[in-house]
């Protein structure tokens, strides 16, 4: 891909005039060049002459026979020869200054000046009941229901009958009356009216003597936030907490281990130890993951007779199980770096606690949220091995990575229990690994060896084997590693193709995976490093990379998935082609998309809401949201491919046929583009007349693109 200049001296240049800027079009010298188009003073002053005339195409440029004239030195713009006039014409694509930002906005091409950014997304919607935000991770906007005292109660203001004073958090209609303390704790009008309720085990005075092991089903209601610790839930002001003084019986010192678990997946709870009651400065630990229903903490050798105080806290007022064990004291796991790695054997089950340890290790497998223990295993010859690792208790999924032999660098990593971590021919000696957890579990784990076996090619990218354009190949990934670390998806059992470009081309990558799994499709540079990411696309399927103006060259398309399942990689290559602009907005002259396919952009803000949608949200008004609308004829049947990728608005993309227009939507042709990569359909047509209705889900509006691969049957 042409490297991306943003405005700066070339656009004062091409303001300063045509003078200060080498020739667009032509070879021949500047007295080729002309200047296409001038903003300044002088056209809104009436002295634009001939070219600020209505019929004016400002992409047009000099006199030319070839496209090689044509260079405007502007690397987003599409430069050719338009042959039917004799002159250069350079066409602006917004794509080619494209980040993978989606909130900072929409980049354009500028004539003249190159790339510049574009206004960012606000995500206003004009509603003081909601909070706007900008969500990178979905690219969507979203608007919360306003909530400022944080206890997950919107404002009665705005939803009535919810919380009746939304600055105080411990005052909505999700809370349960309080009996005695002369307040209207649940939002219905009355004060201490019956059924209400008394706090237990509220404070240190009321905390609940524990004095053996066991499970305790206890509860916040009608409780409040008395204590703080070092580590809480994510609101803590709208929180509450109860508490357990725990005393080890007589005999030898204890481990005190305590686990909380909340009755609702999505309440938050933490839990500290303190030696001295409401005391933080006397805090031993604090356990916490965030967004987790459990958390555990332990205080270790703790002496006969002593008695240590839980602290649990809740977001939401809710029951809690807590379980107190009181172990054989231990000190710390000294296996909490690289430096000191526990020896385990060979086929030999092992459990693995994971309540308090550091986080010393990166890894690429980011849903690790806890700290990692470090354990060693000696191979007498090379082998192949897996580790399996599976929870025995708590709500999370085990972490493992595979580190080199200095373990500072990581060689494949996994989270969840299947498939294991996978590595070819590992040499003979020693070899670490880390397991850690998406939060605070007990794991089982076990190194398992076979023989050794050689990879297959397409395990490196220095090996993988050809991928043709337009075609696909079936991919089946149980037997392969996480061997490829180009940056994308982590994990994942993964293969690479060699995709060749002969020319600057437009490339379009699609991933299938199994229905409800997880996969991902990326393209990188032939070596495939960290830094030869061109673009990564992970989710359910189908995925997609949309590449365009690709410059010729040796590249490298990789499929992964999240179980190591079959999958399938189709590569679609075609020479670079202009944007086509849409402007048609119904029925009347719709744009004509050719049989051969192409790349459209277009922008429904100012367009007119004409065409409902089978696939749209329930309960939106006739019509929809604002649409335009393409003709795309085929005169025998084809295999057509339409991908909105880089749409900005969240799209809505349907597909009609026959006359007269709009036709009729034909079934299984209607896709949201609810996900980050917008709407995708693939489908078989028969020769005839259809209409693409380009939309918006929801009431969605704003810039689109559709890229259309007509391809055969």
């Amino acid at each position: 891909m042409r490297s991306i200049v943003w405005g700066g001296a070339l656009a004062l240049a091409g303001v300063a005039g045509a003078s200060a800027v080498s020739a667009g079009c032509g070879s021949d010298g500047k007295d080729l060049f002309i200047v296409p188009y001038d903003a300044g003073s002088d056209v809104e002053d009436g002295g634009g002459g001939a070219d600020a005339g209505p019929d004016f195409d400002p992409t047009l440029g000099g006199p030319c026979t070839e496209d090689s004239q044509c260079d405007d030195l502007i690397p987003c713009t599409f430069d050719r020869c338009d042959t039917t006039l004799s002159r250069c014409r350079n066409v602006p694509d917004d794509t080619q200054c494209a980040d993978s930002e989606y909130c900072n906005g929409q980049e354009k091409c500028v004539l003249r000046m190159g790339c510049v950014p574009g206004p960012v997304v606000t995500c206003q919607d004009g509603n003081y009941c909601t909070i706007d935000r900008c969500v990178e991770a979905t690219k969507e906007c979203e608007h919360s229901e306003r909530d400022s005292d944080g206890d997950g109660d919107p404002d009665d203001h705005c939803a009535p009958s919810r919380d009746c004073d939304d600055t105080d958090p411990t005052v909505s209609s999700l809370r349960t009356e309080i009996c005695g303390n002369f307040k209207d704790d649940n939002c219905n009008g009355l004060i201490d009216e019956q059924p209400c309720s008394v706090p237990a085990n509220d404070e240190c005075g009321t905390a609940l003597a524990v004095t053996a092991p066991g499970t305790f089903l206890l509860g916040t209601t009608a409780t409040k936030k008395d204590y703080a610790t070092t580590c809480t839930v994510t609101s803590p002001a709208a929180a509450r907490d109860i508490v357990l003084a725990i005393t080890v019986p007589p005999g030898a010192a204890k481990d005190v281990l305590v686990r909380a678990r909340t009755s609702a997946p999505t309440n938050e709870v933490a839990v500290a130890l303190q030696s001295t009651c409401g005391q933080a400065a006397s805090e031993l630990h604090c356990g916490r993951i965030g967004g987790a229903s459990e958390a555990r903490t332990i205080a270790r050798s703790v002496a006969a007779g002593t008695t240590v105080y839980a602290v649990v806290t809740t977001q939401a007022e809710s029951r809690v199980d807590v379980t107190v064990d009181m172990l054989t004291a231990s000190s710390k796991p000294t296996n909490e770096s690289c430096a000191a790695p526990q020896p385990v054997p060979l086929d030999a089950p092992f459990t693995v606690s994971l309540v308090d340890p550091t986080k010393d290790l990166e890894s690429a497998c980011q849903r690790a949220r806890t700290g990692e223990l470090t354990y060693s295993f000696t191979l007498a010859e090379p082998r192949d091995v897996r580790i399996f690792a599976s929870t025995l208790s708590g709500i999370g999924e085990p972490v493992v990575s595979m580190r080199s032999s200095t373990c500072t660098d990581e060689l494949r990593c996994r989270a969840g229990s299947s498939p294991p971590v996978f590595a070819r021919s590992l040499p003979a000696g020693s070899h670490v690994f880390s397991v850690a957890g998406t939060t605070q579990i007990d794991a089982n784990v076990v190194v398992k060896t076979y023989p050794a076996t050689l990879a297959p090619p397409n395990q490196s990218c220095a090996t993988a084997p050809d991928i043709a354009p337009n075609t696909t190949v079936s991919v089946d990934l149980a037997d392969q590693e996480d061997a490829i670390r180009n940056g994308c998806f982590a994990g994942g059992p993964n293969a690479a193709y060699k995709l060749d470009l002969t020319q600057a081309s437009d490339v379009l990558l699609i991933g299938r995976f199994p229905l409800n799994e997880i996969g991902a499709v990326s393209l990188s540079r032939a070596a495939c490093g960290l830094s030869d990411l061109l673009q990564c696309s992970p989710g359910i399927t189908p995925q997609r990379v949309s590449r365009r103006n690709l410059p010729a060259g040796s590249y490298r398309a990789v499929i992964a998935d999240e179980q190591g399942l079959s999958t399938q990689l189709t590569a679609l290559v075609r020479p670079t082609v202009p944007p086509t602009t849409v402007t048609s907005d119904s029925c009347v002259n719709p744009q004509t998309i050719p049989e051969t396919g192409g790349f459209f952009t277009g922008d429904t803000t100012n367009a007119t809401a004409n065409f409902s949608a089978g696939c749209d949200a329930p309960g939106q008004p006739i019509g929809g949201a604002k649409d335009q609308l393409l003709r795309l004829v085929l005169t025998q049947p084809r295999r057509v491919v339409f991908d909105m990728s880089g749409s900005v608005n969240t799209t809505l993309l349907s597909v009609r046929r026959g006359g007269p227009c709009p036709g009729v939507e034909i079934t299984n042709a209607c896709n949201p583009g609810t996900n980050p990569n917008r709407s995708f359909l693939d489908l078989p047509l028969a020769a005839g007349t259809y209409w693409v209705q380009i939309d918006g889900y929801a009431g969605a509006e704003g810039p689109w693109n559709l890229d259309v691969r007509v391809l055969p049957p």
